[in-house]
């Protein structure tokens, strides 16, 4: 089945509709639903909708003024999931419409931008999928993916971008020089990151698979494996008839 394509006016409708004031408080908004939904389809371990759908309204009911709205909001949020998803399993990941980075770099910080409000919704989804990375990240990914999660959640909030600038001891550059460079890293995370969730998820698709059956031929002129020393045709191979 061919899923259904994400259209700008889908992306619009949603940009419009969780960012009315009649969503419960708590509402993702557009972009921040693009961050949360990119790290739910690259979680090591498929999460069903059923599990994340709540977390886009707070757990709360989303408000619909008629039945037609909910439906239309539904597609628009199951679609946009499709998009992201098949990006993922393209290993060719690229931020929705709406979201993309605002020229002037340091303008990405700003509270209300699309990217920053990207990057803290996709810093919600990694955290409510903790347990499942903590419980199958091996120890030799773990430093690539911290360095996915710095790149990709830096624009989350000025605050947390001049932490970042700190710990990597680059407090003698600007941080909008910084953020350029974060900026310049970005798509390169981006695919790291699926990459990370996908060689995790096929080593834990392989675990859960079960053995092949098999079965070894005996010649009758094999040793009997009953290790009687005789030949099988003349033990128990000749009790099989």
């Amino acid at each position: 089945m061919i899923p259904t394509p994400f259209t700008p006016i889908q992306a619009e409708h949603l940009r419009r509709f969780l960012a009315a004031p009649e969503r419960p408080a708590g509402t993702l908004r557009y972009p921040e639903l693009a961050g949360f939904l990119f790290a739910v389809c690259c979680a090591p371990e498929m999460v069903p909708l059923s599990d994340w759908l709540p977390h886009v309204f707070a757990g709360q009911d989303a408000g619909y003024k008629d039945a037609d709205e909910a439906q239309q909001t539904r597609v628009a949020i199951v679609a946009l999931y499709s998009y992201i998803s098949q990006g993922v399993r393209d290993k060719q990941p690229a931020l929705p419409p709406q979201c993309e980075a605002r020229r002037a770099t340091a303008a990405n910080l700003e509270p209300d931008a699309p990217l920053s409000l990207w990057a803290r919704g996709f810093g919600m989804g990694h955290d409510y999928l903790s347990p499942l990375w903590d419980a199958h990240t091996p120890q030799a990914l773990s430093d690539d993916l911290g360095s996915c999660m710095m790149v990709l959640t830096f624009f989350a909030s000025r605050e947390l971008a001049e932490d970042y600038r700190q710990e990597m001891q680059a407090a003698d550059r600007s941080l909008e020089d910084f953020a350029a460079q974060m900026l310049e890293l970005f798509p390169e995370a981006l695919h790291q990151y699926v990459l990370i969730g996908s060689s995790i998820a096929e080593v834990l698709q392989r675990k859960h698979q079960p053995a092949p059956a098999h079965s070894t031929k005996i010649g009758r002129n094999d040793p009997c494996p009953c290790g009687s020393g005789k030949k099988y045709k003349n033990c128990c191979g000749g009790r099989v008839h």
